[in-house]
């Protein structure tokens, strides 16, 4: 190997995920003992929050952007915001927050993801029943939070819409019959207007390993999308989706690689592999 190859392979170890260092680590178990000593010193499931963190931080207070790092403690990076002057580290504010049993975590995960109920599972970490109780409930609290949800490598993202719900409203006005459609053609449409209903628009987006992030939106706008996905798809990563005016300079703004399919022309794949079929299945 040149030696320009070899550093172009150092330059890239610090910005690996932890996933791509447990890969590493197994394939040059001698070489990359170095590199995942930290990784391995700690939780892998709270150093990979810790990692998504680190590629968007945002303050806990006033949820601004405007952040430095701010030395460590106790193996947490710490950071500190320009703007209101508070510090914090990436658990702060979270359900992962001043935990007593990170070396328990990993092996809880497993639980959880096998489906063991609280009892076997506080049986199989060696903690009490309680401490299982919360522990499950921190754990569920952090997915409906969906805070650390990331995208990587290809994905893709598309809008849906949505009748909205007046469910439970008593004072709605012009109520509409079950299963009606939300606009109808008048058969006089020349001389009546046309009824329709607002429809909320709801962004997805998911990678090829079924991760998956949604949102309601305002509006279809590139602001709105950013907002949205900004810290949520890893920088470098390929974004496919429809030819539409908000997605024109998307993938500019999030530092993503753009493919753009223009399904009015009959167009559902390009080069082989860029498609938006994965999150239109979901979205059906």
């Amino acid at each position: 190997m040149q030696s320009q190859q070899f550093e172009d392979i150092l330059r890239s170890v610090p910005l690996m995920s932890p996933e791509q260092v447990n890969v590493l680590h197994t394939t040059l178990p001698l070489a990359a003992n170095t590199v995942t000593s930290n990784v391995q010193a700690e939780s892998r499931f709270l150093e990979r929050l810790k990692f998504y963190f680190d590629q968007h931080p945002v303050c806990v207070r006033c949820r601004s952007a405007h952040v430095n790092r701010w030395g460590s403690k106790d193996g947490h990076q710490r950071y500190c915001c320009k703007d209101c002057g508070k510090t914090f580290n990436a658990m702060s504010g979270t359900p992962m927050a001043h935990l007593r049993v990170r070396e328990k975590l990993d092996q809880y995960v497993e639980c959880m993801d096998g489906e063991t109920t609280l009892r076997p599972a506080a049986r199989r970490c060696g903690i009490s029943l309680d401490t299982s109780f919360h522990l499950r409930h921190r754990l569920m609290t952090l997915l409906e939070n969906d805070s650390y949800g990331q995208l990587s490598g290809i994905a893709e993202e598309d809008e849906t819409f949505f009748h909205e719900s007046h469910k439970g409203d008593r004072k709605l006005q012009t109520p509409r019959k079950r299963g009606a459609r939300s606009q109808r053609k008048s058969r006089h449409a020349k001389t009546e207007k046309k009824a329709s209903v607002p429809l909320i628009p709801v962004m997805v987006a998911c990678d090829r390993n079924h991760h998956v992030i949604d949102a309601v939106l305002k509006k279809v706008s590139t602001e709105e999308l950013q907002s949205q996905l900004e810290g949520r798809i890893l920088a470098g990563s390929t974004l496919c989706f429809d030819a539409h005016l908000a997605h024109e300079h998307l993938a500019e703004k999030l530092s993503l690689t753009a493919k753009t399919l223009v399904s009015s022309s009959g167009e559902r794949v390009k080069e082989g592999i860029y498609h938006i079929q994965t999150v239109n299945a979901y979205v059906s």
